[in-house]
């Protein structure tokens, strides 16, 4: 006889309990296929329930395919094949999502939140709600509010000497988004990047199931007998600093590279991202501004200048390439909220970005200078060198040491420190390089000394 507890049923009604617990059970086939029922009355009795709730019951499990009614005969449990598990069926509730926070985290470079204006970017979230009511329920353009764009426009001929017209620019959630426009605006494109970088760009194009070849990288950049030789027609470069070796592209590289695009009609996509932390001398122009006949993707985010949630991003395209673009793809919709497209607009032209910028790029230079200055003292230095990086939030620390890449993180890792080396953005198979990437960008002031002290235990060898 089928015993359940009826008092466990909660806020259910006494049917639908009973019909639940009879359907776990044959779910997990503590009542097996072609197993006859109690009878109505039989169970009813037993359970202390009236006959009716089992009548509901079993109307519910037949309705549903559960048992199968023969006249006289009684309910028996049907054959339902392949079915999810009684377990699956009342989910437990989620535990909260939980990220580990690390003494010291050198790999991340997201911008600690107490940097981020907080209370000015409320002030023009208010300003916005107030000022602009009616366009705030409209559709949002497909390549994004016009103010943010002439915003945009603006500022990157004061800041990046480029002449950018507004309808060139589009708003997007990220650079996943950017790349999903370009994929469509581009489909028979077969896309080259270096070998050595993040892989998050690599990741995009599988994802998209997009054509693409790895092309190698000498000291100056992108290795260009090696691009000439991949069939590419579009590349993916940080010419302003290249993530992790921290180089600058020269202008002998940059000409040759904008001559392989205007010689074969290729297109070259300029990641300008970490541009705004130059710190060292005049900051280098940009392809695109040196470009004269179209070829050059422009690219950049706010998410390292302001904060990554806001999910800000754009692209600036060559005229002809944003005509396509407004001509063939303008179904798309707008991935950035109005709100926030005008809130930025007026942080940009307002002044208070380029306060901020200048707030920040103070900030990472104390940071870099305090971290330096704590190696320098350390015994740590002994068997380091220091490699300072011209731009963007981090410097690399090359280390006489006899461990591999592998142990060196490892050892530090249980120090509770995060961190990764330059070998960690290298093809496979590589050399371990010995070389640790410090990004400064979120480590606390206070723990500065201490962090360095735990790298030199994790670190020397006895």
């Amino acid at each position: 006889m089928l015993t359940y507890n009826m008092e466990d049923r909660q806020e259910l009604s006494l049917y639908d309990y009973l019909y639940r617990c009879i359907k776990n059970d044959i779910l997990s086939g503590r009542i097996p296929v072609g197993e006859k029922l109690p009878s109505k009355r039989g169970l009813a009795k037993h359970l202390d329930v009236s006959v009716v709730t089992v009548e509901n019951a079993y109307a519910q499990l037949l309705l549903e395919g559960y048992i199968t009614s023969f006249e006289k005969k009684g309910y028996f449990v049907n054959d339902i094949g392949s079915a999810p598990s009684a377990s699956c069926l009342i989910k437990p509730k989620p535990e909260e999502e939980f990220e580990y926070a690390y003494f010291a985290d050198l790999k991340s470079n997201r911008i600690r939140r107490n940097r981020f204006p907080f209370s000015t970017w409320a002030k023009l979230l208010r300003d916005t709600l107030s000022e602009r009511p009616e366009q705030l329920l409209k559709t949002v353009p497909y390549n994004g509010v016009y103010e943010l764009r002439l915003a945009l426009a603006s500022f990157l001929h004061e800041f990046r000497g480029m002449q950018v017209l507004p309808a060139q620019i589009i708003i997007c959630s990220g650079t996943e988004s950017m790349y999903g426009r370009l994929f469509s605006l581009l489909p028979e494109a077969v896309w080259a990047v270096e070998n050595v970088g993040s892989r998050k760009i690599t990741g995009l194009y599988d994802m998209y199931h997009a054509r693409w070849k790895s092309v190698s990288r000498d000291e100056y950049g992108v290795d260009m007998k090696d691009l000439h030789d991949s069939g590419c027609n579009v590349v993916h470069v940080t010419p302003a600093q290249h993530f992790p070796i921290g180089t600058v592209m020269p202008v002998k590289r940059r000409t040759e590279l904008l001559e392989w695009a205007d010689a074969q009609n290729h297109y070259i996509i300029e990641d300008d991202y970490d541009s705004e932390f130059w710190y060292q001398g005049r900051q280098a122009p940009t392809l695109y501004s040196m470009d004269g006949n179209g070829r050059v993707i422009y690219f950049n985010t706010f998410s390292k200048t302001l904060i990554p949630s806001l999910r800000i991003s754009y692209m600036v395209l060559p005229y002809e390439l944003a005509m396509r673009y407004g001509n063939g793809l303008s179904f798309y919709s707008g991935t950035v909220p109005s709100m926030e497209q005008y809130a930025l607009a007026k942080f940009i032209s307002e002044g208070y970005f380029e306060r901020h910028i200048n707030h920040l790029r103070n900030y990472f230079k104390s940071q870099r200078s305090m971290l330096m200055d704590a190696v320098r003292k350390s015994p740590l230095m002994g068997i380091s060198r220091i490699h300072e990086i011209s731009s963007g939030t981090y410097f690399l620390l090359e280390l006489d040491t006899p461990l591999s890449d592998t142990e060196l993180v490892e050892r530090i890792k249980k120090k509770d420190i995060n961190v990764a080396c330059t070998s960690a953005y290298m093809p496979e198979p590589h050399e371990d390089t010995h070389t640790l990437v410090i990004n400064y960008c979120g480590v606390y002031a206070e723990r500065i000394e201490e962090t360095i002290a735990r790298i030199w235990e994790a670190v020397s060898v006895k």
